[in-house]
């Protein structure tokens, strides 16, 4: 498992446009800066293509199940990459963080 073989504190589960691809991404970066950088980013249309410009290291995840398992753990954080009105972060605690540029419904 990937998980156990990185040396890193926190991890973000990655699903990009709805479940095209899903990642392991390693911000490069503490916990609050990550929180801080989101709220800053005035929009995810640098990622919209491919998540991989995003500051760390991101692993591409072949084995959903592994992925789904992770995510299913509710220790990780979670974001979804893919337009302005949809992408979000998502602490471990369950709090949503919108972007700056984030103009769709808030929930």
């Amino acid at each position: 498992m990937i998980l156990e073989s990185e040396n890193r504190s926190f991890l973000v589960v990655l699903e990009e446009e709805y479940g095209y691809r899903h990642w392991f991404w390693y911000p490069d970066m503490t916990q609050v800066e990550l929180e801080v950088w989101w709220k800053n980013l005035s929009s995810v249309e640098p990622y919209f293509m491919t998540p991989e410009p995003l500051p760390g290291r991101l692993d591409l995840v072949e084995d959903l199940d592994e992925w789904m398992e992770v995510d299913r753990s509710k220790k990780h954080y979670y974001a979804h990459t893919h337009c302005d009105d949809d992408s979000i972060l998502i602490t471990p605690g369950g709090e949503k963080i919108y972007h700056e540029g984030y103009d769709g419904k808030k929930i």
